[in-house]
């Protein structure tokens, strides 16, 4: 089950995290900004959680964008060697 949180685009990480549902996120930064009213002067928006970075979006999750880089490598290396025999 996917999972969201408030986003700080100036700090590029979570204000809070654990909303069920993009909704829940969205009334959550009401709350937020309630709580916190500097925040109003902050770009906060709602985004799904990376399942394996907890601490990044699932898009643009800047893990899981270098892995395949490194993955690429190995099949780079692969492929030579298999195209030499």
């Amino acid at each position: 089950m996917a999972e969201f949180g408030i986003w700080v685009d100036e700090d590029g990480g979570f204000a809070e995290t654990g909303f069920r549902s993009s909704e829940q996120a969205q009334q959550g930064i009401g709350d937020l900004v309630f709580a916190e009213p500097y925040l109003r002067d902050y770009t906060l928006s709602v985004v799904e959680i990376c399942p394996d970075h907890e601490e990044q979006p699932k898009e643009g999750c800047e893990e899981c964008d270098a892995e395949p880089g490194e993955d690429d490598a190995d099949d780079d290396e692969s492929d030579s060697l298999s195209h030499a025999a």
